[in-house]
């Protein structure tokens, strides 16, 4: 099983964060590599709504409840995970180079800012229109293998 390059983005509320990450997957994309990406947010929100079929489900008591239509498949896991439990669900998926994490707030993973916003442990770079830049570090730190390893 591969053992994927992690970075998480960070910074305020509408300073960026999705634009850049979409970026880099486009760019990086062009060289195929695979990646992954996961959004965490502080928000009190939810995909499942209200009434549909899903959220009964889930509030019949599921744990796991599973949507897959002709055109993707979705797992809702009815509880906060991890930084560290979301990776290993990932990697039960499959092989991916790179994992981007839009909003990553924990101590391991290396880290991108995003405007003024307070510097979060293990930044490495703040984004000021150095696209370039970004990329050449990403692409450094896969070709080193600086990997994500689960603490213990």
């Amino acid at each position: 099983m591969n053992n994927p390059t992690v970075i998480g983005i960070y910074g305020k509320s509408n300073t960026g964060k999705t634009m850049l990450l979409t970026k880099i997957v486009k760019e990086l994309n062009l060289e195929t590599f695979k990646i992954a990406t996961v959004k965490i947010t502080d928000k009190k929100i939810g995909i499942d709504k209200k009434g549909k079929d899903t959220e009964k489900h889930s509030r019949a008591g599921a744990d796991l409840v599973v949507f897959s239509t002709n055109s993707e498949t979705d797992y809702l896991i009815k509880k906060k995970s991890s930084i560290q439990d979301i990776i290993q669900n990932i990697l039960s998926l499959g092989d991916f180079d790179l994992i981007l994490i839009e909003g990553a707030n924990d101590k391991e993973t290396l880290k991108i800012r995003i405007g003024n916003a307070d510097e979060r442990p293990n930044t490495k770079l703040t984004f000021d229109d150095n696209f370039e830049e970004i990329i050449k570090f990403i692409k450094s730190q896969i070709s080193m293998g600086k990997i994500w390893k689960k603490q213990c």
